[in-house]
C-alpha cells in the first residue's frame, strides 16, 4: 500500500464562531502548519536564501484547505519556508527580531545617530533602532529581511494612527494605564480578559490585543525570561531603579503589548496592511524602542 500523506480536518458542524475568532483560528493552523514542515527539514534552513520549497503539495491546497498559501504558485509562502524572509509577518517575527536586538544590543548603539550616545541625547525611536540594526553584521539575513518588512509597514501606520479616531486614542491610553508594572503573565491575562475586551468596540484594537498576547506567550522563554542575557547584562551593574532586572522584562513587554495593540487598531485602516501584520510591525518597533531605551538607561 503507497504511503499517504498529513490530512487534517476540522468541522465544527453547526457552531459558528466569530469572524475575529474564524481568523484567528486560520492564522493559527497556518503558522502551526508552516512549523512543522520548516522543522522536519521540509524546504532546508529558513535563512538560507537558497532554501526554495519546490513541491506539488503547493498545488493542491489552493481554495480546498486553510492550511498553506492560497493562490499558489504566485507568490511564495510564508515565513520560514520562503526564499529570503518575504511573505505576512507573524507572532514569531517579532520574537526573532527583539531577541536579535537584545543579543546585539552595543552593536546597535553603534549604528545610531550620534546624538543618541551622550547623557542628554534621548531616546531613538523604534524606526531609529531597527534601521540601525540592518547594519549590525552579527544580524543574519533572514532576520534582517522581517526588519525590513516591519520598516515597510510603519510610515503607513504611523498614518493611520494620527488619523485614528478619539475612541481609538482613547482606549488605547487606558489600557496602557492597566499594563503599567503588570508582570507578563498579568499582561497576558488583562489583554484576554473578556471583561477588557467587551469595553473595547473597535475589532483591529481586540484583533491587536489577542496578537499582543500571542507574542507574550511566543516569548515568555526567551525574550520575556529574565534569565535572558540581555536582562541578566542589565542586572549585574550597578542600575537605576527604572533599569532593574525585572523592570525590563516589564517595560519591554509593556511596550511590546501597547505597539502592537495600537498596530492592530490602525493596522485595518492602513492600506495594505491588516490588523495582523500592523500588530506585528507595532509591537517589533515598540521593542526596538524599549530595548535599547533600557540599554541607554543603563549606561547613562
Amino acid at each position: 500500500m503507497a504511503n499517504e500523506g498529513s490530512r487534517f480536518i476540522v468541522d465544527l458542524g453547526d457552531f459558528k464562531l466569530s469572524p475575529l475568532v474564524e481568523k484567528q483560528v486560520e492564522a493559527e493552523i497556518r503558522a502551526i502548519v508552516l512549523r512543522a514542515l520548516a522543522e522536519n527539514g521540509f524546504g532546508g534552513d529558513p535563512r538560507v536564501p537558497q532554501a526554495r520549497v519546490s513541491s506539488p503539495i503547493w498545488d493542491k491546497f489552493p481554495g480546498q484547505t486553510l492550511g498553506l498559501w492560497p493562490g499558489w504558485p504566485q507568490g511564495e509562502p510564508p515565513g520560514p519556508l520562503s526564499s529570503g524572509g518575504a511573505g505576512p509577518l507573524t507572532v514569531g517575527d517579532h520574537t526573532l527580531i527583539t531577541r536579535a536586538l537584545m543579543e546585539h544590543p552595543m552593536q546597535v548603539l553603534r549604528y545610531l545617530p550620534n546624538k543618541y550616545k551622550s547623557t542628554n541625547g534621548g531616546r531613538p525611536s523604534g524606526t531609529e533602532v531597527l534601521q540601525a540594526a540592518l547594519q549590525v553584521e552579527q544580524i543574519d539575513d533572514y532576520t534582517k529581511a522581517k526588519i525590513r518588512a516591519v520598516l515597510d509597514l510603519l510610515p503607513k501606520l504611523e498614518e493611520a494612527q494620527a488619523a485614528a479616531p478619539q475612541s481609538v486614542k482613547q482606549a488605547v491610553d487606558g489600557l496602557r494605564q492597566q499594563l503599567t508594572n503588570l508582570s507578563v503573565e498579568e499582561q497576558r491575562s488583562l489583554l484576554r480578559d473578556a471583561g477588557t475586551r467587551s469595553r473595547v468596540r473597535e475589532e483591529g484594537l481586540i484583533e491587536g490585543m489577542e496578537v499582543a498576547a500571542r507574542m507574550l506567550e511566543d516569548g515568555r522563554d526567551s525574550i520575556y525570561s529574565a534569565d535572558h542575557s540581555f536582562h541578566k547584562m542589565l542586572r549585574e551593574e550597578r542600575l537605576s531603579a527604572k533599569a532593574s532586572a525585572g523592570d525590563t522584562v516589564s517595560v519591554v513587554s509593556s511596550a511590546d503589548t501597547i505597539g502592537a495593540t495600537v498596530g492592530g487598531a490602525v493596522g485595518t485602516a492602513a492600506a495594505g496592511v491588516g490588523a495582523g501584520p500592523g500588530a506585528v510591525a507595532g509591537g517589533a518597533a515598540a521593542s526596538a524602542g524599549a530595548v535599547i531605551g533600557a540599554v541607554l538607561a543603563w549606561i547613562f
